[in-house]
């Protein structure tokens, strides 16, 4: 399947919801999670980084950022 514009979070398998949260989701991509402090530190293993944090980051060496480079389908 072809990466659909835009590429949302919630359509991504890598994304899950936050337990506390309904709106509030996070990626679970390895990648992703490789450079997040709060993700590799966290005692749960479905924490993630925040989706809308990885997605507002715009420069060229964004893992995901705002273009969802990362993004699969579900």
């Amino acid at each position: 399947m072809n990466k659909p514009f835009p590429a949302l979070c919630r359509d991504c398998k890598y994304s899950e919801p936050d337990k506390n949260s309904s709106w509030n989701l996070h990626c679970l991509h390895p990648v992703v999670n490789g450079s997040d402090p709060w993700a590799l530190s966290a005692a749960s293993t479905g924490r993630g980084t925040d989706c809308r944090g990885e997605r507002e980051r715009t420069s060229w060496f964004a893992k995901c950022g705002i273009k969802g480079k990362l993004w699969e389908s579900k």
